[in-house]
């Protein structure tokens, strides 16, 4: 497969969305509008010799905390508090983690459009695999966030990006896709109408792909 031809099966799958839409609703469209960035993220690694995998869990970095469960100020307290049988979370990961030749390299968050609590989310999800155990000289990662559209305010967007640059000391790197980068919620991705708004600017996926080289 070429760029071109994942450029291609990119088309493919946003012209398919709004028979989608029809056929499925709304749910149904959202799911597979995620998934067509996903899925171009993936053919374009693999194009590149580059690994990307799913379900690559890593291990949180527990807190040291010495409050017992039933002292936790949380109203009601859940009943595996009370009975002492809560469990620390331990699936951490990102949509996908990618490897060159076995040696893990990038994660990279993907979504259809960026909003700011999916900014967020993103970025505390970042945080925590950069400072996971698991993840081995974090500082020789790099760690992005790929989407459609920006449907952040700019504030937010220098704010959690700034944030993340404290908490790690590596600057984030976000590449909105869609040649229309401020995303119009009367205009989504499987009306085809407006379908020449999600067309893939060739000069940002040009940078996502001189980044995944570095």
């Amino acid at each position: 497969m070429t760029l071109q031809t994942v450029i291609e099966s990119y088309n493919k799958e946003v012209d398919a969305l709004p028979e989608i839409h029809q056929t499925g609703g709304g749910g149904d469209a959202r799911n597979a509008s995620g998934l067509v960035y996903e899925n171009l993220i993936k053919r374009t690694c693999d194009n590149l010799g580059l690994d990307a995998k799913k379900n690559d869990f890593l291990l949180y970095d527990k807190p040291d905390v010495e409050i017992v469960l039933t002292d936790y100020p949380i109203y009601p307290l859940p009943q595996s508090f009370q009975k002492g049988t809560v469990e620390d979370a331990v699936n951490l990961q990102v949509d996908w983690h990618i490897y060159r030749k076995g040696l893990l390299k990038f994660f990279v968050e993907s979504k259809c459009y960026m909003d700011t609590p999916y900014l967020l989310r993103a970025i505390t999800n970042l945080i925590q695999i950069y400072n996971s155990p698991d993840n081995k000289n974090p500082s020789d990662k790099e760690y992005g966030i790929v989407a459609g559209q920006n449907a952040a305010a700019d504030d937010k967007l220098k704010l959690y990006s700034d944030i993340f640059y404290k908490e790690t000391g590596k600057r984030l790197n976000i590449f909105f896709l869609n040649p229309q980068k401020t995303r119009n919620s009367s205009k989504p991705i499987f009306n085809a109408q407006y379908r020449q708004d999600f067309n893939i600017d060739m000069w940002v996926y040009n940078k996502f792909i001189e980044w995944l080289q570095k």
